[in-house]
């Protein structure tokens, strides 16, 4: 079942495969944008961002994932240029599954932030800070 994000053009599901592993799909309207299959080949917590346009307005999303026995819900920032340097604004971060988060933010995006601590040792926390650009995706209901 879908969980619907925001506003009705977004959706994430969680799924699993046949070897018993969690997947995160990420849907603008009824179109997959992305899979996510947690692996230790790719590391970094940011998967992806994408903005789209709805009847409402502009919403950016980003997504990716955590070890939520190990680390903190990552932090993230939406960031947008200006004439006068970036601009900066915290989305809305929550958890699906255990493996996963996704954050969203109304308003048109150039790149998300994102920090992480990851504290498996108990020591100093490790910090990971990951930028990527934002997609845009074509209006929901375009063809």
């Amino acid at each position: 079942m879908p969980i619907r994000l925001r506003d009705a053009s977004w959706s994430v599901r969680l799924s699993w495969s046949s070897l018993e592993r969690s997947a995160l799909e990420v849907y603008v309207g009824d179109r997959l944008v992305d899979v996510v299959v947690p692996t230790t080949l790719v590391s970094g917590a940011l998967r992806g961002a994408c903005s789209t346009t709805d009847g409402r307005g502009r919403v950016t999303l980003a997504w990716g994932m955590f070890d939520a026995e190990r680390d903190d819900l990552p932090q993230v920032t939406f960031r947008r240029r200006r004439i006068r340097g970036r601009v900066g604004f915290g989305g809305e971060t929550f958890t699906v599954g255990d493996r996963f988060w996704i954050s969203a933010a109304d308003g048109r995006f150039t790149e998300v932030t994102v920090t992480c601590r990851a504290g498996g040792d108990g020591s100093e926390p490790d910090v990971e800070r990951r930028v990527v650009r934002v997609l845009r995706h074509r209006r929901i209901g375009a063809r």
